[in-house]
């Protein structure tokens, strides 16, 4: 049972963390990544690459079928990486792919990816959900974004709009038979409600489970009976945009200060039960060469912090808005309740989702009229190094274009962002990352709040469920013990 419904069936068409969990037993990359991170082979079963790093050769797994019966061979892995790479395709999660990818051809039984450009990440990036190889005569027939088709463990049944996914196993998959015969996804946007599901039964699964309901399941309590709570280290990264095209917040001092009066170890407590991580630098800890909450930088740093507002002079303090959306906006009030501290007033804006995307992504003009300085948000931010930073940090970014809400600006930033997504070389990535981060350290256009862990629920008797760095839950090898409920409940 997920918070929402997904929002294709075209893995290539979404963005979404619940929309991949739905999708995932449908579809296949050519490579995979597990919990860890380390890549396996898929539908690929080698590859090699230039000694320029340009021309990436896929040897494409024989005897594999689509769903709809035709053939999986690298003729079709070759047309569906095509699909994902053409702008007239207009697919949502396809943007980074053309910007990477310049062609896609058939040799032989391999498939040959020539990029633009070297791509450090290309592995990684081609085992993400958008890239999982779809059926040619699906996409031609233009009902893909309704209707899955991949080569994965279980077929798609059916989806009833504002009721549930049905998958159901595939009897040709070319791997280890699923142990369950179907699956059946439902969803509510009530945390109380996947809570009650999975205390009842009525799901065997419930992503996410609210962190206040998790004490219900730890050992001793009632719930721990039933079901168990499982967490692994989230994407979900929380983050507030400072305008810094508003004054006072163009100054990097106020900035800077602002960052210093958080109490990061208090949100998480607080705000995540403890389920989550305090955020200091601009990368989530996962990727290799990302900075670490230093010891006690996670606490807020008053004195710093009014030194610095002084330093600016703003030491009187001053009055800053801040567009949030209503989950939210119990961040925006502990930092309101922080912030007096320094003699900084938030003025908090609750706006709903329609609303709030047009104050998010307003040009810089609209939002000086309208005050807006800050805007809290949170994104399942991927584990490769540039695909974090470039969305947030890049010029090209800048609101309305991207996610850059704040309007950062800065040509050192831009240049570093595109030698850590071309260097092979581990060490001088590591070290090219220490100075970007630095330099965003020094410059504070962001403030990183935390990283929520993934927190999910399973019954008792139900093995074999894992959860991947992004937040994806993984039920495709699942099963049921004697002990458990029938199979075929809710995900």
């Amino acid at each position: 049972m997920l918070a929402e419904p997904p929002r294709s069936m075209d893995p290539a068409d979404q963005s979404a963390t619940a929309t991949r969990s739905v999708l995932a037993p449908f579809y296949e990359t050519l490579v995979r990544q597990d919990e860890t991170g380390a890549l396996h082979p898929a539908l690929a079963t080698a590859w090699t690459s230039s000694a320029d790093g340009l021309r990436w050769r896929f040897a494409i797994r024989p005897g594999l079928r689509f769903h709809d019966g035709t053939n999986c061979d690298a003729a079709a892995v070759a047309a569906s990486l095509r699909r994902l790479i053409d702008p007239k395709a207009a697919l949502a999660g396809s943007g980074i792919f053309r910007e990477i990818i310049s062609s896609v051809e058939q040799e032989a039984g391999d498939v040959v990816v020539t990029l633009r450009h070297p791509y450090a990440e290309i592995l990684p990036l081609l085992s993400v959900t958008q890239a999982a190889i779809v059926s040619p005569r699906a996409a031609a027939r233009g009902d893909l974004g309704r209707h899955a088709d991949g080569t994965g463990p279980f077929v798609f049944v059916a989806w009833r709009q504002g009721k549930d996914v049905r998958a159901a196993r595939n009897p040709a998959y070319w791997g280890p038979a699923p142990a369950l015969d179907r699956l059946r996804w439902v969803w509510s946007p009530e945390p109380s409600v996947l809570n009650m599901a999975l205390q009842t039964g009525d799901a065997d699964i419930v992503d996410p489970l609210a962190p206040v309901f998790a004490r219900l399941y730890a050992p001793g309590e009632r719930g721990a009976t039933v079901a168990q709570v499982r967490r692994a280290p989230g994407a979900a990264l929380f983050w507030a945009a400072l305008n810094t095209k508003l004054p006072p917040l163009d100054d990097s001092r106020v900035r800077r200060a602002l960052g210093l009066a958080i109490d990061r170890d208090a949100l998480v407590a607080g705000l995540l039960h403890g389920f989550g991580r305090p955020a200091c630098h601009a990368l989530t800890p996962d990727i290799a060469g990302a900075r670490s909450c230093a010891p006690g930088e996670a606490r807020a740093h008053l004195a710093q912090a009014r030194a610095l507002l002084a330093e600016a002079g703003h030491g009187s303090g001053f009055t800053i808005a801040v567009a949030v959306q209503e989950p939210e906006e119990p961040i925006a009030e502990a930092l309101q309740a922080m912030w007096r501290g320094i003699g900084v007033t938030l003025e908090i804006r609750r706006q709903e989702a329609g609303v709030w995307v047009q104050s998010a992504f307003a040009p810089p003009e609209a939002k000086r009229r309208a005050g807006t300085g800050m805007i809290i948000t949170s994104w399942s931010a991927p584990f490769i190094a540039d695909l974090q930073l470039r969305p947030l940090y890049a010029s090209v970014s800048a609101a309305p274009a991207g996610a850059n809400l704040g309007f950062f600006s800065d040509d050192a930033v831009d240049a570093a962002i595109n030698a850590v997504a071309e260097e092979r070389d581990p060490a001088i990535r590591r070290q090219t990352l220490d100075d970007l981060q630095a330099r965003l350290d020094a410059q504070a256009p962001i403030l990183p709040l935390y990283n929520a862990d993934t927190v999910y629920g399973v019954r008792r008797g139900v093995e074999g469920v894992t959860a991947l760095r992004d937040g994806e839950i993984i039920v495709a090898g699942a099963s049921l013990a004697e002990a458990a409920l029938p199979a075929g409940g809710a995900p």
